[in-house]
């Protein structure tokens, strides 16, 4: 709804979090120089996700889906619009055993809940100034049986749902809460403002195995090690998979404990006017934001016994990772359009003012006292230009073209800078009655990519950015869609939408990374985890009373 909903988008860019898609009752993508309104990343698109909206009278839906392995998914909502007061109330609910087997039986898959309330008061809405106040009270939890230990290449192999019996405590607890008030003042039909204010708390803690050690004053090894070499690791590799351990530290589980806020309020103001067919709209946008991350972890240690993980020590929470990193950010944008009916362009200019400080305090102090306490500051000061131009050759066919700065702010770590690039588009589009079809060429060129550690990419898991040197990224984009049933007059809807994207990218430099897992870079090298070629196909049929979709997608290999 306009508002950023990352854990913490300046101080945490790489903490991987997203809204429940399921609950929404739409999703605008901004691409090309559109996605500066926003901010701060404007490299590869805005989603703005669309919570349901407080229905015009009283109505409510409910949705429910099953499918294997206890999957489950169930969205409700009831509302309903006074002259002046309206209100929702939304549940969403989702779950799924797991589909993969572990050793010694259990669950392997999460429950989600997600419950949502709006309230609405407005003056009439023929008054002659416009007045609305909405606020918006969310809350989910989640709780996934999920681990980062995989399998080795052999087991794998062989089963390869399988789930070793030295990740039967592994689990993941988040729990999300927002609050937001939002003023909207419409004094005439050619102008408007809406000011929000936000607040978003985000908890996780993702317990899971980190480290084996096969006696007590052994090595410690991590799970990455012990999979890539399982014969070197024999007896840390029996303890993983069941054997009983000699030791009572055999199992390292660490506590990935995080605490997440972000805050602000953030004002846009909109101005319309037309002058002999010729339309200007106005928008100005004033945002002040704070975020943070605060690590508090911890390792507790268990014995593997008969297949089955006791305790043996637990740890002393603040004794792992135990730091703080808070930013704040003041943005402004403002992006013009003019429409002459055939021409439009949409010139626009974002400001980034972002200052983000790290103090870590170190994993003998888990008090806090500062005894042993570090800091760190970055600061980031940017402007960030766009225009995008659209011309419509006919009243079914139109071309526009794109280009504009993209950015990503760098985290609190010296020496990393922001992410830069400037990026062009170009495409055509051609709509008329039931065919609609649109071509997009897209090329981005960066002077400096950002990559982050993270160990789901096989890092350290420190969540650091770092820099990545030069880079481009080009390719194209096709899309088309027929409804044949319509096209031929039948009562049946016969859809048919086919996209396909071809995507290179490559290193423009040599260099020796930060990040361990890519290590050295040649120019050339192409950019990891992103295929080349991607095609997606839908097939329907309905007639307005029941439907059938096929549906089909395909990824080529990557790096």
């Amino acid at each position: 709804d306009g508002v950023l909903m990352a854990p913490a988008p300046y101080a945490a860019p790489a903490a991987y979090y997203f809204p429940t898609a399921g609950r929404m009752q739409g999703i605008e993508v901004r691409k090309g120089s559109s996605q500066i309104r926003h901010g701060p990343y404007t490299t590869g698109g805005a989603l703005n996700m669309l919570s349901t909206s407080i229905p015009g009278s009283f109505s409510g839906r409910a949705r429910i889906l099953f499918g294997q392995n206890g999957s489950r998914n169930i969205q409700t909502y009831v509302g309903n619009a006074h002259r002046n007061f309206g209100w929702l109330v939304e549940t969403y609910l989702a779950g799924v055993d797991g589909f993969k087997d572990l050793d010694g039986g259990g669950n392997t898959g999460f429950d989600k809940k997600d419950f949502l309330a709006k309230f609405r008061a407005n003056t009439d809405r023929d008054a002659d100034v416009y007045h609305e106040l909405t606020l918006k009270l969310g809350r989910t939890d989640e709780v996934s049986n999920e681990t980062y230990l995989g399998l080795t290449e052999a087991d794998f192999r062989t089963t390869a749902y399988r789930r070793y019996a030295g990740s039967q405590v592994d689990e993941m607890n988040t729990n999300h809460e927002q609050a937001h008030v939002r003023y909207f003042f419409q004094p005439s039909g050619s102008f408007d403002l809406t000011t929000v204010f936000y607040r978003n708390n985000f908890h996780r803690n993702w317990y899971k195995l980190d480290r084996v050690r096969a006696t007590t004053e052994g090595s410690r090894v991590s799970i990455s090690s012990l999979l890539k070499d399982p014969s070197k690791y024999s007896a840390e590799y029996a303890i993983v998979t069941g054997t009983a351990s000699p030791n009572d530290n055999a199992l390292e589980v660490k506590a990935n404990n995080r605490e997440y806020y972000a805050q602000g309020v953030q004002t846009v103001l909109g101005l319309r006017t037309e002058r002999r067919h010729v339309k200007h709209d106005v928008e100005v946008g004033l945002r002040y934001h704070q975020d943070q991350i605060d690590r508090f972890q911890w390792v507790d240690t268990y014995k593997m016994d008969d297949s089955i993980m006791k305790l043996s020590q637990a740890g002393v929470q603040g004794t792992e990772s135990n730091r703080v990193e808070t930013a704040t950010a003041f943005a402004s944008f403002v992006q013009y359009r003019l429409d002459t009916g055939r021409l439009s362009a949409t010139p626009g200019l974002r400001y980034e003012n972002i200052k983000i400080t790290r103090d870590d305090y170190g994993k003998q102090d888990p008090s806090r006292s500062g005894s042993a306490l570090t800091s760190r500051e970055n600061s980031v000061d940017v402007w960030i230009p766009g225009i995008g131009i659209d011309y419509k050759f006919s009243p079914v066919a139109s071309g526009f073209a794109g280009i504009h700065r993209g950015f990503a702010p760098p985290g609190s770590r010296k020496g990393t800078d922001s992410e830069n690039s400037v990026n062009y588009e170009f495409g055509l589009r051609y709509v008329k009655q039931t065919f609609n079809a649109q071509a997009v060429f897209y090329f981005n060129d960066y002077s400096n990519l950002l990559g982050s550690d993270l160990a789901a990419a096989g890092g350290e898991g420190t969540g650091d950015q770092f820099n990545g040197g030069k880079a481009i990224s080009r390719g194209l984009e096709f899309g088309a869609a027929h409804d044949l049933g319509r096209a031929a007059g039948s009562r049946f809807s016969l859809p048919i939408r086919l996209v396909y994207t071809y995507t290179h990218t490559e290193f423009r430099n040599d260099f020796e990374s930060d990040f361990s897992a890519w290590g050295a870079v040649q120019s050339g090298d192409e950019l990891p985890y992103i295929p080349n070629h991607q095609l997606f196909l839908n097939l329907g049929i309905s007639n307005g009373i029941w439907g059938f979709d096929l549906n089909g997608k395909y990824t080529s290999r990557m790096r």
